[in-house]
């Protein structure tokens, strides 16, 4: 799928939803609410559950289409002035290169659904968004009257022998014995949640089922135009895409275009089977997971979402926004060509520099996995890359491996058995092109 499109509307220099709180989304819109009606009152009261509070793109959609339909101003709500009013896209923006609107929409049918059905059961309105349009409609609940209950006869109770109270000695030996053993209940429960499997833990936690997880493998394409022109892309060229502009391609490579390299979306074979095995999961939940082209990555998406991080900051940028508070990354020395991973802070034992160690078809390889927190705070992001394929590989077999992630999160687990953010290195050997055997080099607690 080109992307062209998308490069111009994510150069933009900035949304509604990357500053304003809801007010100001209503306000730049022209539009004034009445609080006394129900209706709004309900918006209001949706926006502000939790199971909205950790998505201000899904309240800022929601806000909109309610808002607009209310003021009556239905025939404005379409996916083009969704995209622009609540994502910050360009009024050039083509919905057909950019399926934001509908995929959020996705998302935000499923939350209304879930907020009907779990804090809003009392509330007299629905809100639904149905498939296939954006206007959102306002339904009142059937009222269903209590059954009335049947009457029962019910026959002269016949008086019963009362037996003679047991001696007070004996009540309270019972009333001991029953606190003992819901002590011993309570007990076994503690111990058994602290023996609670800590990579399944740490899988639940990063997949909150109140955010969407997006899995960014690495954009291989870049590192191409790197090689052939010796030019190094930055964040910022390569966030606007300002790169394909450049005449370098051309006088690098005459057979190629750039529009040959922007519509092409290259990546590595360790990146893909990646993907493949954390869709295994037990906690993932395909519906608020999906796999995103680094190029078509936004920064409303980093900001938002849980992310996954494939590949160092070569050939995944979005990495770098993250590296301020890592020690160590994978990064390339352009003199030896090769990458290697950077200690910013070596300890004693540490090495500054961790290069592969080529020694005919067998030789070192490092892999580094990153647990940090999201931009927003509200959330996480997990990186996993690697020194080449086969680190990346390194990396995503001992992420995906039940004993030895197990081992190392129970090393560094806090005391309510949650997961603090954490950078693991590790070194092992590949052969032929696949990793074998792994042990950890070096680990950071950050913060």
């Amino acid at each position: 799928m080109a992307t062209h499109a998308t490069s111009k509307i994510d150069a933009r220099p900035v949304s509604m939803v990357d500053f304003a709180p809801d007010s100001l989304l209503l306000t730049a819109l022209g539009l004034e609410m009445d609080p006394e009606d129900p209706r709004w009152q309900l918006v209001q009261a949706v926006v502000g559950s939790p199971l909205f509070e950790k998505s201000p793109r899904l309240r800022s959609f929601l806000l909109y289409v309610t808002a607009m339909e209310l003021a009556g101003r239905r025939q404005e709500i379409n996916e083009q002035h969704i995209g622009i009013q609540v994502f910050g896209r360009s009024a050039n923006y083509n919905p057909g290169d950019d399926s934001i609107v509908r995929s959020q929409a996705r998302f935000l049918r499923q939350r209304l659904a879930e907020y009907f059905a779990t804090l809003g059961t009392d509330s007299p309105l629905t809100i639904e968004i149905p498939k296939g349009s954006y206007v959102p409609v306002f339904e009142a609940r059937p009222v269903i009257a209590a059954p009335i209950e049947p009457a029962i006869f019910s026959p002269e109770p016949v008086p019963l022998a009362v037996a003679p109270s047991r001696p007070r000695r004996i009540r309270l030996w019972a009333g001991l014995g029953i606190a003992a053993g819901l002590l011993i209940v309570a007990a076994m429960g503690f111990a058994l949640l602290h023996r609670a499997d800590a990579g399944d833990r740490f899988w639940a936690g990063f997949f909150d089922p109140h955010r969407t997880h997006l899995i960014v493998p690495a954009d291989s394409t870049l590192i191409l135009y790197e090689e052939l022109t010796g030019e190094e892309v930055s964040f910022a060229s390569y966030l606007q895409q300002q790169y394909l502009a450049k005449g370098s391609l051309q006088q690098a490579a005459p057979h190629m275009s750039n529009v040959d390299l922007e519509t092409s979306h290259y990546t590595s074979m360790a990146d893909l089977r990646l993907v493949a095995r954390l869709y295994q999961l037990p906690s993932i939940d395909p519906q608020r997971t999906q796999i995103r082209s680094a190029r078509e990555l936004s920064m409303s998406d980093a900001r938002e979402d849980n992310l996954i991080l494939i590949g160092g900051s070569r050939a995944n940028p979005w990495v770098t926004l993250f590296t301020s508070q890592m020690n160590f990354s994978v990064d390339y020395d352009p003199q030896s060509h090769q990458n290697r991973v950077t200690n910013h802070a070596p300890r004693s034992s540490e090495s500054a520099f961790y290069t592969e160690n080529r020694e005919a078809n067998k030789f070192s390889v490092y892999g580094l996995v990153a647990y940090v927190p999201s931009l927003d705070r509200q959330g996480h992001v997990l990186m996993v890359a690697g020194t080449s394929s086969s680190g990346t590989q390194l990396a995503a077999d001992f992420l995906l491996n039940r004993g030895s992630l197990n081992t190392f999160l129970k090393k560094i687990q806090r005391p309510d058995g949650s997961t603090p953010p954490f950078e693991l290195l590790l070194g092992g050997h590949s052969l032929n092109g696949s990793a074998t055997g792994s042990s950890i080099v070096a680990y950071r607690l950050p913060g």
